[in-house]
């Protein structure tokens, strides 16, 4: 590892499909550097006589725009899958997007040719997460992907949208842009969407999202009870799925279970247990918070 004084310009930005840089996040970070200056080096990799920027695109950008001769940067010496595995690596804490990630597993297994074992091993995750990230990768419309229409949604919004077919992501995301939705307002209509009881019910969504949108919100808030604040009701909705869960498997249980192989009496065991010690954990947590009845008189 070394730094050096490189021109932004002269840097590489062949992985810069791999993440999502928001004009709000270029414009940030061009006021902090104008200001402050570079706080933190930019890291690259050298590789095949080019330094290709690994982490800090958005300050990159900045750079570029204010005209800076040079910037620092960390250069390491990595492979090509070593270098989209930084990607991810450096950005746990903040995080990737869903997309993002989809992506990011996507190449590994696609163009680098990994198998899904070998991804999860390199980006420290269960091999679980790296196959519905891929799953869910091949399940959206290849069109809103390559358009990236899709970056701004929330991550379960995106899952929402990887259920349907792709005529209907598509045309879910298409009414979204020609009324100017938003991110929150195409939130709420794919999920409207994806509870919609009837093809007549959806129809209306398509003709008049923002009357649907503004009505579902309308009978969201008269049905909050005045006794609960929001955190308060979100608590009691969390205690009562709880017990309801609860009594649905006692009733299965009790209704007979196939036998079970030796894994699997391990795997539910193991989530017995987690219930056992979480759950009464929760109850006492929430009791801590409540008022002290008063005892009649």
């Amino acid at each position: 590892m070394q730094l050096r004084e490189v021109d932004p310009k002269q840097l590489s930005l062949a992985l810069r499909r791999l993440r999502q840089v928001p004009e709000g996040d270029v414009r940030d970070k061009l006021e902090s550097l104008r200001s402050k200056g570079q706080m933190s080096p930019l890291v690259a990799a050298e590789h095949e006589g080019q330094l290709v920027l690994i982490d800090g695109f958005a300050r990159q950008a900045a750079a570029v725009s204010l005209g800076m001769p040079s910037v620092l940067v960390e250069v390491l010496q990595l492979t090509a899958v070593q270098m989209k595995a930084q990607i991810y690596l450096r950005n746990r804490e903040r995080g990737l997007g869903l997309i993002e990630e989809c992506r990011l597993v996507c190449e590994l297994c696609e163009v680098e040719g990994l198998s899904q074992v070998d991804v999860a091993a390199l980006l420290e995750r269960h091999k679980s997460w790296v196959c519905r990230r891929l799953g869910m990768w091949k399940a959206l419309s290849p069109r809103l992907l390559a358009e990236g229409g899709l970056q701004e949604l929330e991550g379960g919004s995106v899952r929402r949208l990887a259920l349907l077919p792709v005529c209907n992501q598509e045309e879910l995301i298409a009414v979204s842009r020609r009324q100017a939705l938003g991110a929150r307002d195409t939130t709420a209509l794919i999920g409207l969407w994806a509870q919609a009881p009837d093809s007549e019910a959806r129809r209306y969504l398509i003709d008049h999202p923002r009357e649907a949108i503004a009505l579902s919100r309308a009978r969201a808030q008269e049905s909050k009870d005045p006794r609960l604040g929001k955190v308060a009701a979100e608590v009691l909705q969390s205690m009562v799925m709880m017990r309801q869960s609860a009594l649905r498997a006692i009733r299965k249980v009790r209704a007979g279970m196939e036998e079970l192989r030796t894994d699997g009496a391990g795997m539910l065991r193991d989530a017995c247990e987690l219930a056992e010690r979480d759950c009464p954990w929760a109850v006492r947590e929430v009791r801590r918070y409540l008022p002290v009845a008063k005892e009649d008189t």
